[in-house]
């Protein structure tokens, strides 16, 4: 026993012989910050998801009980959100992936001074408060675009408090490194946070991004998954896409998908614009008008037409009740563009896979299709309607893959998603995101609100 433990620490101190290599103890001393704040975006990730879960739940409890709690919940908890946005922290408002996008194009001389203000922990506890109002209060709202936004954070502020000594990181690159883990962490799909960072966050620089993103994007989806276990978001759903008439149903979603999903980014944005020429009091009003529009619609339909969708897209994916009522899809949509421009904090992500799963499971039901083929429209509609409004067709594709684990169907996969990003940008060239994210660079640099992405 005494021959082995020398032998293990001999062989133990010939592997750290790399580290008189100047280069290599660097690259150790740099990893090191990043590897530790990965899995607190990991931890966080999961306490985050948690809490909405519980807030929905919270809704739904009351809910069922008497459908007229919507008009107490809905004004009450929609308008806490607002507040705690609007008097906290205005950029920890809505998805939080815009406010990540702008904070890389800020010019390279001006944005360590007002990067603070997309990025801290401050925006970190707004935006996990005023998330959990809104899904208190029954909103249509996801959780990933704000564990984006979170993550990102947590990684600028890491590389912030390091003493001037330590090996520096290009704090863009933490960013973009932060954007990656967080959705790999809020989806548990470590190809998709990578894909993503590459799709949507930055177009260059794969050389530099390959080692910080890899490895963040491990750790904080291991952290993730060791506190959850290995689970898939939406299962193994069983499906079927055989035939050249369900290729054209197919289609036919994807191009419904497209549409809708482009469509929706631009009143998303449309109604963001108008609200933000308005005055405090007329915001307040139009709020007010909105939020009990959004509790009437709840009150006449049912559960289906509130909350992220997760529940919705288990039901269709993995029960024998495949049917959506005609009123859900036109629902759920109006709902969402309540709850996502309320000013509040709360992502876009799976309500958009609900909504195009929806139409998805229409058109299943319409055509008559069997279970598994019906799985596969709902699977089809998710990554259309999501790849509309994101533009980002390789990231949604992947998504969908990695939270159903379903391969075989890769192909129709890329097919929807391809073909929804190209009606969607003959519709409106940029995405919500792309747009929001200019206003945002022009409200915090208005001298200069050219991007300028070769600053990383």
């Amino acid at each position: 026993m005494k021959k082995f433990g020398q032998s293990f620490i001999r062989l133990l101190f010939s592997r750290l012989e790399f580290l008189k290599n100047p280069k290599a103890a660097e690259f150790l001393l740099q990893s090191i910050p990043l590897w530790i704040a990965s899995c607190v975006v990991g931890c966080i990730a999961v306490l985050y998801a948690q809490i909405l879960h519980f807030g929905e739940e919270v809704f739904l409890l009351f809910y069922k009980n008497n459908k007229a709690w919507v008009f107490i919940l809905a004004p009450v908890f929609f308008f806490l959100s607002f507040i705690s946005v609007r008097y906290f922290a205005k950029y920890s408002n809505a998805s939080g992936i815009p406010q990540v996008m702008a904070a890389l194009v800020l010019p390279k001389k001006r944005a360590r001074v007002i990067i603070n203000e997309l990025l801290s922990v401050r925006i970190i506890i707004v935006k996990i408060i005023s998330s959990f109002f809104m899904s208190l209060g029954g909103g249509v709202v996801g959780r990933e675009g704000p564990t984006i936004q979170i993550a990102a954070s947590i990684l600028h502020v890491t590389n912030r408090i390091l003493p001037k000594s330590w090996p520096q990181i290009s704090d863009k690159l933490m960013i973009i490194t932060g954007g990656a883990a967080g959705l790999a962490a809020a989806f548990n799909t470590p190809l998709g946070g990578i894909v993503f960072a590459i799709e949507e966050l930055t177009k260059n620089h794969l050389k530099y991004l390959r080692t910080t993103v890899f490895s963040s994007v491990i750790i904080a989806g291991f952290t993730a998954q060791t506190l959850l276990g290995p689970y898939l978001v939406f299962g193994f759903p069983q499906v079927d896409a055989d035939g050249f008439h369900f290729f054209m149903i197919l289609l036919l979603v994807t191009f419904l998908c497209g549409i809708f999903g482009a469509y929706f980014g631009k009143i998303a944005f449309a109604v963001n614009r108008f609200k933000k020429s308005l005055k405090p009091k007329q915001q307040f009003g139009l709020g007010f008008v909105l939020v009990m529009l959004f509790a009437t619609i709840v009150f006449y339909t049912n559960k289906d037409s509130v909350g992220a969708g997760n529940l919705l897209l288990d039901r269709l994916l993995f029960e024998s009740d495949k049917t959506v009522d005609w009123y859900t899809v036109p629902a759920r949509l109006f709902n969402g563009i309540i709850s996502f421009t309320n000013g509040g904090a709360g992502g876009i992500f799976a309500p958009a896979l609900s909504f195009g799963g929806s139409i998805g499971a229409l058109f299943g039901e319409f055509f008559i299709l069997e279970p598994k083929q019906t799985n596969m429209l709902v699977m089809i509609g998710m990554v259309a309607f999501l790849t509309a409004f994101t533009r980002s067709p390789f990231t949604c594709a992947i998504l969908v893959l990695e939270m159903t684990d379903r391969h075989s169907v890769i192909f129709y996969l890329l097919v929807a998603a391809w073909g929804s990003n190209l009606i969607a940008t003959l519709i409106d060239p940029k995405s919500f995101y792309e747009k929001t994210s200019e206003v945002i660079v022009k409200e915090l640099n208005p001298n200069n609100p050219q991007n300028n992405t070769n600053s990383i």
